[in-house]
C-alpha cells in the first residue's frame, strides 16, 4: 500500500508543481510553513533537542490545527510534568495551530515546530532529528508515509482524543483495502465515545488497542484562560462593556452575512447590544469588516480598539488575531458557536461553557457531535438554523435573566460532569513510555 502512495506522490507532484509553487508565493500561511513541512529549514527548538542526561528519547506531541492544539495543552504540560527527565516537542501543520501552540507552550516545552508534509525524505528527516521514544497525535491528521515509517522504526504511535465522524468512517470504510493498514500502524487509540470505539475497530484496530477515554476538551478548556487576559479585553473593550454582547466565534464564510442580518433585527429590540464576529480564518477580517460597513454598521477591528476609548463604541468589532476568543466568551452575555449555520461540522462549545454562558449553534455540528448533544440534552445550548431563530433566541436569553442564568449554568455543569479523559489518556500513553 505505501509503495502505491508513494508513487502516486512521485507522479502527482510534477503536474501539480505550478499550483503548489502559485499557492505558495500567493498565501502568506504557506510561505512561513513551507520549508520546515518539507524538511529543510529546522525550528529552533530542535536545532539543539539532544536526549536527556538519562538517555532519555524525547516525547512528541502533534496537532493538526488551532482546535486541536487546544485540546492538547494541558495534555503537553502534565506530560513535562510526569515526566521532568524527557524533553517534550510539539508539532502543528498550520501557521494558526502552530503560532496557538507557540503561545501557549513555548515556556513549557522543548521546542514547538511543524509537522512535516507526507513525503518520505521530510517525514524521515524531522524523525532523524528528533529520534522519539512516542509520539501522541491529538484528534486527527493522519498521514501514511508518517505512520508506516514510525512502525517500521519500532516507534510506538498513540492516537488519543480521537474521533471518526460517520463521513469520514464511511469513506475510510469504502477504500479499507488501502486505510485499513494505515489504522493498523497504530499502537493504542483512546476514543472520545463508544461510536468512535466501535468505528476504529471497523477499521481493522483489534479491541485490545482501542479503549474510550471521553473527550480531553472537557479537561482543557478551563485552563487555557488567565486572568489577565480577562482584564487586559475588558479594558481595551471598555467601551461597549456596559453594553450587551453577543459573540460570535469561529464562523465561516457565509455565515457573517446571517449574523449580521439577525443583529440587525437584534439592535430594534436592545440598541446597546454589540456584536464580536471571531472568524475561524483572521485573513478574512478585512473581508468581514467590509460586508458589516456595507450594511450600515459601525465597524472596528479588536487591534485597534486599544485606541479608541475615548470615541463612540462601535456596533460591530471583527477580531483580526488569534488567541482571544476564549477571553471573548468570558466576557459575552450569549455565545454563538460558528462553522455551523452552514455546514463545515461545528467547532467547540464547550469554550463559553466553562464561563457559564448560554450558547447557541447552527444545524451542522458532525465534527462535535457528542458535547452538543450532550449540551442540548442538559438544557445548555439551543440550536438556530436561520437568522430569525438567532433572534428570537437571543432575544429570549437576553430579556428573561432566569433563563440566561439557568442555561449558562447548565452548560457549565455539563463541563464539571464530565471531566476525567485527561487522566485516562495519560494513563494510556503511559504504557508506552520506559521509565
Amino acid at each position: 500500500m505505501v509503495l502505491t502512495y508513494n508513487l502516486l506522490w512521485i507522479i502527482g507532484m510534477p503536474l501539480a508543481f505550478p499550483l503548489v509553487a502559485l499557492s505558495i508565493i500567493s498565501s502568506r500561511k504557506r510561505r512561513k510553513t513551507v520549508l520546515q513541512r518539507f524538511g529543510i529549514a529546522v525550528a529552533p527548538g530542535l536545532q539543539d533537542l539532544k536526549k536527556s542526561a538519562l538517555d532519555l528519547h524525547p516525547l512528541w506531541v502533534h496537532a493538526l490545527s488551532v482546535g486541536e492544539v487546544l485540546s492538547a495543552v494541558s495534555l503537553a504540560r502534565t506530560l513535562k510534568q510526569k515526566y521532568p527527565d524527557r524533553s517534550i516537542v510539539f508539532s502543528a501543520s498550520t501557521l494558526t495551530g502552530f503560532e496557538t501552540a507557540s503561545r501557549l507552550l513555548q515556556n513549557d516545552l522543548n521546542a514547538v515546530f511543524y509537522f512535516p508534509y507526507d513525503l518520505i525524505f521530510s517525514v524521515r528527516s524531522v524523525i532523524n532529528r528528533i529520534h522519539p521514544a512516542l509520539v501522541v497525535i491529538v484528534e486527527t491528521d493522519i498521514w501514511p508515509n508518517f505512520l508506516f515509517e514510525m512502525k517500521r522504526r519500532l516507534i510506538p504511535v498513540v492516537l488519543v482524543n480521537a474521533r471518526l465522524s460517520d463521513r469520514s468512517y464511511s469513506g475510510y470504510r469504502r477504500f479499507s483495502k488501502w486505510t485499513s493498514p494505515v489504522f493498523q500502524c497504530f499502537s493504542f487509540v483512546c476514543a472520545q465515545s463508544g461510536e468512535d470505539a466501535r468505528r476504529f475497530m471497523g477499521l481493522g484496530l483489534p479491541a485490545d488497542k482501542v479503549t474510550i477515554s471521553g473527550n480531553m476538551k472537557y479537561d482543557s478548556t478551563p485552563d487555557l484562560v488567565s486572568e489577565n487576559a480577562i482584564q487586559y479585553l475588558r479594558r481595551i473593550l471598555s467601551g461597549i462593556t456596559h453594553q450587551k454582547c453577543l459573540v460570535a466565534g469561529s464562523t465561516h464564510p457565509g455565515e457573517e452575512a446571517i449574523l449580521l442580518d439577525a443583529y440587525s433585527r437584534l439592535k430594534a429590540d436592545i440598541p446597546a447590544l454589540c456584536l464580536i464576529l471571531a472568524p475561524r480564518d483572521i485573513d478574512r477580517a478585512i473581508g468581514i469588516c467590509n460586508l458589516a460597513v456595507s450594511q450600515g454598521f459601525a465597524v472596528e477591528l479588536l487591534t485597534r480598539m486599544e485606541g479608541l476609548t475615548t470615541l463612540e463604541p462601535p456596533d460591530v468589532v471583527v477580531v483580526n488575531t488569534i488567541g482571544h476568543l476564549k477571553t471573548l466568551y468570558a466576557l459575552c452575555d450569549v455565545a454563538f458557536v460558528g462553522g455551523s449555520l452552514i455546514n463545515f461540522g461545528g467547532h467547540n462549545p464547550l469554550e463559553p461553557a466553562a464561563f457559564a454562558k448560554p450558547i447557541l449553534f447552527g444545524p451542522h455540528t458532525s465534527d462535535v457531535a457528542e458535547s452538543c448533544n450532550r449540551l442540548l440534552a442538559a438544557g445548555g445550548a439551543q440550536v438556530v438554523r436561520n437568522a430569525t431563530e438567532l433572534v428570537q433566541a437571543t432575544l429570549t436569553l437576553l430579556k428573561s435573566p432566569e433563563h440566561f442564568q439557568e442555561m449558562g449554568n447548565n452548560a457549565f455543569q455539563i463541563l464539571q460532569k464530565n471531566r476525567g479523559a485527561l487522566e485516562k489518556t495519560l494513563n494510556a500513553i503511559g504504557r508506552f513510555i520506559q521509565k
